[in-house]
């Protein structure tokens, strides 16, 4: 299918000699691009197929569609810190989610987790999403959208440390500043034995969890994720320099009676 106008493509561009950048552009016939192999007009990608080459002086440009994973990494807008696809992979896949389940997540930003978990409980599940701030939820429901995960996903602009109102969430997703003031609050409407999975970025936080957390709860795992990329140099194969390290620590706690 030819590209058009106000599509979005992913590029590679590959020197081959082993150097690589990505692009994310929004086609448009009467702009032009600019990557580190040159500079490249709209209307020479527009009627392409995605899978296809541009040869330039310098280099290959691939013509890629953009997967989900794509649109979050580049696309999406972010007003907040957000949790990308290297940690909320991991927590969605630690809680165990899947299809037709009922979640709950406090502290929904950008959406960025938002979408990661409604990739598994969606279209028949439900997240309940709560946050505080007008503005994060207008970003949140725009990527939302963008996603097309909006229409399983219903938000609360509510202080989840007051209470909630839902009850038998399977799960529950805990990215705030201070979520064991949230831990009482919500045990109830949590069921037996069900993960309630929590981000935080920095150490104080895990000691003031771990002083606040009492017999209602029992944590399983503290952990953190460090992401190492590698040049795909044929005759010299070896990591690259850019590593993604700190991000965040992930907390699992698991549903007392």
């Amino acid at each position: 299918m030819p590209i058009n106008n106000g599509q979005k493509v992913l590029i590679i561009a590959d020197n081959k000699a082993g150097r690589r950048k990505l692009y994310f552009f929004t086609i448009d016939a009467r702009q032009s691009y600019s990557t580190f192999l040159g500079n490249i007009q709209g209307k020479e990608i527009l009627g392409k197929d995605y899978g296809e080459t541009i040869k330039l002086d310098k280099g290959i440009l691939y013509l890629i569609e953009p997967s989900l994973y794509d649109k979050i990494m580049y696309d999406l807008k972010r007003k907040s810190q957000v949790i990308y696809p290297k940690d909320s992979g991991y927590i969605t896949s630690l809680s165990g989610i899947r299809k037709g389940m009922k979640v709950l997540e406090a502290g929904i930003g950008s959406g960025f987790l938002t979408i990661e978990i409604a990739k598994h409980v969606c279209p028949d599940g439900k997240v309940y999403a709560y946050d505080i701030r007008d503005d994060m939820i207008e970003i949140a429901k725009k990527n939302l959208e963008k996603a097309n995960f909006l229409d399983c996903i219903i938000i609360n602009k509510k202080d989840i440390r007051e209470g909630i109102d839902e009850e038998n969430f399977d799960a529950a997703f805990l990215d705030m500043a201070d979520p064991w003031n949230a831990l009482n609050k919500i045990h109830k409407s949590i069921k037996i034995s069900a993960p309630v999975v929590i981000f935080v970025p920095t150490v104080n936080q895990i000691e003031k969890l771990l002083s606040n957390i009492d017999d209602k709860y029992v944590i399983q795992e503290i952990s953190e994720l460090i992401k190492r990329e590698w040049e795909p140099r044929k005759e010299a194969l070896r990591p690259s320099v850019r590593t993604i390290g700190h991000t965040g620590f992930i907390i699992l706690l698991r549903v007392l009676k």
